[in-house]
């Protein structure tokens, strides 16, 4: 059994009075440790952080051991206390039963809204914690923190199919049972869900986004006391800001090697270009006149309309039509990601793009089995919250996208054999996670 931390075993005379463990993160054999974390910083000032570090470690573990024994001692824990099962077990109360003979199948759709409700407030847990670490790091969020987001934003996207595969149980109930309890619903409404109308704010959804219905903004349908804590969330900065913000220091920093990646991408589109023109020129003789100047014509229309995707200016107009929300900087750092995805510094962000782009797409689906399944059980009636029922859901569903960005990035790219091979200094940046 090998020392324990604090024991007089841990041998200091082996390096100037250092622990062994000093050794090993100093790389002492007679050289010097490479670039790194500690590169510039004197070695008396790395072992008294490590072991203030050190310290720090053992007093958290020795209070984490009082504390689990003082709750071993101070409770007697049940499972149905620590779940509050009581409080969620008589929180179904069926509308139909005050006022009528109960309803059956209304208390399917009762557990199944009370289901959902939880899931958000999950997926809110988890998106919070992922906007926290971007607030707390927002001059250099590190490697680390993105992959613990990476793998909460993956929770997330685990969670939204849950949702989605929910609705199936939900059909189970025919049209004609939901009429039955229905009417006693008016004038609640999942439109009326705080935690839902948060999420989509917090995710990046813009107000211009949203479809008024009955004459009023969408926070007006929310209870008093709901109302002000979503438009709050509006005012916040959101999930997709936060990334937008991430990809444009990414491209700062490879600004700082001089290297211009639009111009490198415009480089080798025309060189891209090039080759297929002289491969055109050089099978002529397999086509006619006209069929080589349409093949022509077509590759220079495709070689501008390409290089347009890689102009600042261009880029401006379609933030001010809204087509884009995402900056030139930041849309050239989506595209950056994209292209060098495979090499270890970029990984990480590629992985944040893609939980993002699939929770984009399941809140997608989401909405569109909702939407399916209200057009099934209602026909073209309208909501119970006085929209216009399946005819909104359909018109939300088609302006609800928040990350559509990360996917229109695709259209900017080249096939990896056509990208030279990136500057040595701008390389070294993409093998290497900081």
């Amino acid at each position: 059994m090998g020392p324990a931390f604090g024991d007089s075993r841990m041998k200091r005379s082996s390096f100037g009075g250092k622990p062994d463990w000093y050794r090993m993160i100093s790389n002492v054999e007679g050289k010097s440790r490479p670039d790194s974390v500690f590169h510039n910083v004197e070695e008396e000032e790395i072992s008294k952080v490590d072991c203030d570090s050190l310290r720090g470690f053992m007093d958290r573990n020795s209070m984490r051991s009082r504390n689990v024994w003082k709750s071993k001692t101070s409770q007697q824990l049940n499972y149905a206390d620590y779940l509050q099962l009581d409080k969620i077990l008589s929180a179904q109360e069926l509308e139909s039963s005050k006022w009528d003979e109960p309803v059956h199948d209304e208390h399917l759709f009762i557990v199944i809204h009370q289901a959902y409700e939880l899931w958000f407030k999950q997926i809110l847990f988890e998106v919070d914690s992922v906007t926290s670490m971007f607030a707390q790091g927002q001059e250099h969020i590190r490697p680390p923190q993105i992959n613990i987001s990476c793998a909460r934003l993956g929770r997330v996207v685990q969670i939204l199919r849950i949702l989605v595969q929910q609705i199936d149980v939900l059909e189970t109930m025919d049209a004609q049972d939901f009429q039955d309890f229905r009417d006693f619903l008016a004038p609640a409404s999942g439109f009326q869900s705080k935690q839902f109308r948060i999420l989509e704010n917090t995710l990046g959804m813009s107000p211009d986004q949203r479809i008024q219905h009955s004459g009023c903004p969408y926070f007006d349908h929310l209870r008093g006391s709901d109302r002000q804590e979503v438009i709050e969330t509006e005012k916040a900065p959101t999930v997709l800001s936060y990334v937008g913000n991430l990809l444009e220091k990414t491209m700062e920093n490879l600004e700082v090697e001089n290297f211009d990646f639009a111009a490198y991408m415009k480089a080798a589109i025309n060189d891209a270009a090039e080759h297929d023109r002289k491969a055109i020129l050089q099978y002529r003789t397999r086509m006619s006149p006209a069929d080589e100047k349409k093949k022509l014509d077509e590759l220079e229309k495709k070689r501008e309309a390409h290089l347009r995707l890689f102009s600042e200016e261009e880029h401006s107009k379609l933030l001010t039509t809204k087509i884009r929300k995402l900056s030139f900087k930041a849309t050239m750092g989506v595209v950056f990601v994209q292209s060098f995805r495979h090499q270890p510094a970029i990984a990480p962000l590629y992985c944040l793009i893609t939980r993002l782009v699939e929770i984009d797409e399941l809140v997608g689906q989401w909405r569109h089995r909702h939407s399916a399944m209200v057009l099934r059980m209602l026909g073209s009636r309208s909501g119970t919250g006085g929209s216009s029922g399946h005819a909104y859901l359909e018109a939300v569903l088609q302006r609800s996208r928040i990350f559509l960005d990360f996917c229109h990035a695709s259209h900017y790219l080249l096939p990896q054999h056509a990208l030279p091979p990136l500057p040595h200094a701008v390389s070294g940046k993409t093998t290497v996670a900081a």
